[in-house]
């Protein structure tokens, strides 16, 4: 059973890596999209290249920490692992795609896009649903009631 947990961690481990990657190249393409009719920005903690590399930062100590947690003996100490992991796995995918709605906004904005998303199986590509009133055939319509005799 320890193998299992083991080998989940080490495919999320190398699963997050990725994303980590991902997340900081997000980052600092942000942090570089130049912006019309605004003020040059600021380069502080704050700005999304800095604030993206101490997410990431902070991210790996207690992953690391998760991941200890489930391969001890203890069944309370497991279990706060696997949240801790499933938590944190969960956070950076949604860090993900928050940067990834953020670039596509910027570039729609700015107009550099012409409606081409950075990830366009996910935000754009979509053919809008038809209206339902044409798609549906008309059924007749019965004068009386179902509960005659």
């Amino acid at each position: 059973m320890q193998e299992l947990f083991i080998f989940g961690v080490a495919i999320s481990g190398i699963f997050c890596l990725l994303l980590s990657a991902m997340l900081l190249r997000l980052g600092l393409m942000i942090d570089r999209f130049p912006v019309s009719e605004e003020e040059p920005r600021d380069r502080s903690l704050w700005s999304p290249r800095e604030f993206t590399r101490i997410s990431v930062m902070t991210f790996w100590p207690v992953f690391i920490l998760g991941g200890y947690m489930v391969v001890q003996p203890s069944r309370l100490t497991m279990i706060g692992g696997i949240a801790i992991l499933v938590g944190m796995v969960l956070f950076l995918v949604t860090a993900v795609i928050f940067s990834v709605s953020v670039l596509n906004l910027m570039k729609r904005q700015s107009g550099e896009s012409k409606g081409q998303a950075p990830t366009p199986g996910l935000f754009s590509g979509a053919t809008p649903k038809k209206n339902r009133a044409t798609t549906v055939k008309s059924s007749p319509v019965y004068r009386f009631s179902a509960n005659r005799k």
